[in-house]
């Protein structure tokens, strides 16, 4: 049985379909089978930073409606073979008539065939996204240190706990040292007590990743900066590991395991 992870964020900008995607790449450098779900119908993304703009065809809709089987409608990327992409329908509407227990059928038809299913919510939470988070066993909530991004986290943490998604952990992502030592973004510990979440990680801001994602390339492959570290050692955690939390972002958090 596999692990069901869905990633999501309160508000938009927190750089949550980045942190899906570099994290799914990084299990599948580990050696895990992984699916990767756009779970944002009417504003599906994840072919873009994929590089996958013209292969996906099918939705986890056609999957629920049972037009086609998961292993017809999720695509292998064209690089990292123990990737698979399940795209959102293009349009909110053509997600009318899902129910709860489709949604839930789908991923449970996931976890039995993936190491890793990592579901890639919209910021955020329809309808239709409650149901796939509440389908998750784990939920990571992707948040900067900006005020509103943490108070959205906490927002959302809460509803996932009404929705019984009680292992939720923090992420900060776009993390900027000369912000947090000029104190006008939280620090790491700050973040933590103000969501009330335990930490899964740190991603520091790094230009690799806004290049990566527009450009459709990989940044496990393309870059050797500290936010592809960042990944890598998330996916290493959330696989039970013992890593760093964060490299080279200074602070007491540095060196942690």
């Amino acid at each position: 049985m596999g692990n069901v992870i869905a990633v999501v964020s309160g508000k938009g900008g927190t750089g949550k379909t980045s942190f899906a995607v570099n994290v799914a790449v990084s299990l599948c450098a580990l050696g895990e089978r992984v699916l990767l779900i756009d779970a944002d119908a009417g504003l599906r993304s994840l072919d873009i930073p994929l590089g996958m703009t013209d292969s996906l065809l099918f939705t986890y809709a056609d999957v629920i409606s049972g037009s086609v089987s998961l292993k017809e409608a999720s695509v292998v990327h064209p690089v990292v073979r123990n990737l698979r992409v399940l795209t959102a329908p293009a349009t909110e509407a053509m997600c009318a008539t899902l129910t709860r227990g489709g949604i839930e059928s789908l991923v449970r038809r996931a976890r039995d065939h993936f190491a890793y299913t990592i579901i890639d919510c919209s910021a955020g939470l329809r309808e239709d996204i409650l149901c796939f988070a509440a389908a998750a066993e784990h939920a990571v909530i992707v948040s900067t240190g900006d005020q509103t991004a943490l108070r959205a986290a906490q927002k959302t943490s809460a509803l996932l706990r009404e929705l019984g998604v009680s292992d939720q952990r923090l992420v900060v992502n776009r993390v900027r040292e000369r912000l947090i030592d000029e104190g006008a973004s939280a620090t790491i510990d700050g973040a933590m007590d103000l969501t009330g979440l335990p930490l899964l990680g740190v991603v520091p801001e790094d230009r690799d990743v806004i290049i990566c994602a527009n450009r459709g390339k990989l940044l496990l492959l393309e870059s050797r900066g500290y936010a592809r570290r960042a990944y890598l050692n998330i996916a290493h955690r959330l696989r039970g590991e013992r890593v760093r939390l964060l490299y080279g972002i200074r602070g007491k958090l540095k060196g942690t395991y």
